[in-house]
């Protein structure tokens, strides 16, 4: 018969629910993933000179570097009635940002072949090398999010702007909304970003023995600094689980 294990995932549904798989199981493990939403995100608003700016001179590349992203960037390019010029490229930080994109009606020009900023700046890097003059880049974002990208491009002498897209912040009562009301009985708790790592810590510690397992380099790096042992999700694909149990 096989072990029953639990795995609780901290993030957005929205975001989560096509990536994790269904029930999976073999001839010694089966996989209860449950997810616990740990943080909400409030769209900002984009001023109407930057918005046009996008449209009246376009950037060479667009870069999302989320689904979320795009989602959030779509609905503003509509709620402002603007179609967004042909001419700009797109960039996606990896394929389910590309999927995402590809799903709001953009054609995904450049995607790396593992998800990642670090593998997304090394392959982007050698795609603009041989451009004598570097690119314009937009950067719709997480306010106050990760600005390795761009600042990479900036060294790079690329013109970079960064649009605070959205905000993200902690759910309320996050205690009270921990799936069957507390960890027991976990065997695993997947972290997707620093940020919902400061979410779950601001309410709990983690029990003993829960192993720990961070999706991307930088939350791994953040839960080292939180003094917290994990193990990175190998392609951040969750069908990979096994590799780390």
């Amino acid at each position: 018969m096989a072990r029953i294990i639990k795995i609780v995932v901290t993030g957005e549904n929205r975001d989560l629910e096509e990536n994790i798989p269904g029930p999976s199981s073999d001839s010694d493990l089966s996989v209860q993933w449950v997810q616990w939403p740990v943080l909400e995100f409030k769209k900002l608003q984009v001023g109407e000179d930057v918005l046009k700016r996008v449209i009246q001179k376009p950037y060479e590349w667009i870069i999302f570097t989320s689904p979320r992203a795009v989602r959030f960037w779509s609905e503003t390019m509509v709620e402002a009635g603007l179609d967004f010029p042909l001419e700009t490229q797109v960039a996606c930080i990896g394929q389910s940002t590309s999927e995402a994109a590809g799903a709001d009606g953009y054609t995904p020009d450049f995607y790396p072949t593992e998800a990642g900023s670090e593998i997304f700046l090394s392959e982007f890097e050698d795609l603009i090398s041989n451009n004598s003059q570097k690119p314009t880049v937009v950067i719709p974002m997480a306010e106050g999010g990760r600005l390795k990208i761009a600042e990479r491009l900036s060294e790079l002498s690329c013109s970079v702007t960064v649009i605070p897209l959205y905000r993200t912040q902690t759910r309320p009562n996050l205690l009270g909304s921990i799936p069957g009301g507390d960890l027991k009985g976990v065997e695993a708790v997947v972290f997707t970003s620093p940020t919902s790592v400061e979410a779950v810590l601001s309410i709990l510690a983690l029990p003993a023995g829960v192993k720990v397992i961070a999706i991307g380099a930088f939350t791994q790096e953040h839960l080292k600094k939180k003094g917290i042992p994990s193990e990175l999700l190998p392609g951040s694909s969750f069908e990979r689980i096994g590799e780390v149990l």
